[in-house]
Formats: C-alpha cells, structure tokens, sequence
C-alpha cells in the first residue's frame, strides 16, 4: 500500500529494513513525551524490530511508515474498536522532529482518515490527545476533527495529571 503526499513524502507499508530509521527518527524524548507509555524512550533497535514485525504480521493493511526519499520518519495507522464499536477506530500518528511544521502530518492524517472510510468501512475516527500537545489538537482540527470532549486528569504521564482532549471525525 502506498500513498503519495507530494514533495518526496509518502505512507507505505512497513519494511522490515524500517527499523533502524525509526530509532534514528524516534528516538527522541521530544517525541515520546506526547505519546503513551507503551512508546518507550529510550526507543532501541529492539524496540522497533519487535514493532515493524508486530504490524506486518498483524496490522500491516491499518499502519504505514511515514516516509521521506522513502526514508521511514514517523508512523501513521489506526486500530478498529471491538464490538458494538466496530465502526470506529483510533488514529494515531508520530514524525521525525525535524520534519514538524511542514503541513505533511495534515495530508497523512487526511489521507488515512479517507483511507478508514472508504476502504475500512469506518464511520467514526477519533484521537486523543494529552493537553499539552498543542500541535496535534491544532492539526486534528485542520483535519476536520471535532473536539467532542475532555477528561479531566485522564492521562498520567511522567509523573503528573493531565487532560485528555478527544477528537472526532464522523463520515
């Protein structure tokens, strides 16, 4: 699966080969702190071997690499929600620090929504997002997002409460 964005940037499937770009790209605490726990930091070469297999083993046609000259720089997908919540599905996304503020998050995150809906049969995408990332409720609004709700000292990260703002998008 491929998706061009234009100016060298595309979403493609994982390659195997991925993984040493995702440490040399993810392997940043200015990255990590606005993502779940479970997004280690320090993020090793184990780390992400055990990830690109994870997804091309189980995940491979809801998750691509977000890339660069075809240089993986970030990761971009969705989960499906079980049961009676089968027709939504949580994105999520993360990219390279040096690649921030150059619109490209906006075309992938509108490019994987449609993605959801028209092939996924998706009919609600939703994030969540910790308070103090600015940048991502800013670009899921840019995206068509609607901010449906936030919980109070919903999140526990490094140590501290925060809000948790939730984003939708409904086709």
């Amino acid at each position: 699966m491929r998706f061009e964005l234009g100016d060298n940037y595309c979403l493609r499937s994982f390659l195997y080969g991925d993984a040493i770009l995702l440490v040399k790209h993810g392997n940043n605490e200015n990255i990590a702190k606005y993502l779940r726990d479970s997004f280690p930091h320090p993020y090793t070469i184990e780390h992400a071997r055990a990830w690109v297999k994870y997804v091309k083993e189980h995940e491979a046609d809801t998750r691509f690499a977000v890339t660069y000259r075809d240089e993986a720089i970030g990761e971009i997908g969705f989960v499906r929600q079980p049961d009676i919540h089968r027709f939504s599905a949580e994105i999520g996304y993360w990219l390279s620090e040096e690649h921030w503020g150059k619109g490209i998050m906006s075309k992938a995150v509108s490019a994987i929504s449609q993605y959801a809906f028209e092939q996924h049969g998706m009919v609600r995408l939703f994030a969540d997002v910790v308070e103090y990332n600015k940048g991502s409720r800013k670009l899921l609004a840019k995206c068509g997002y609607q901010l449906e709700g936030v919980l109070p000292k919903h999140i526990y990260k490094s140590g501290q409460f925060y809000n948790q703002y939730i984003y939708g998008l409904v086709r």
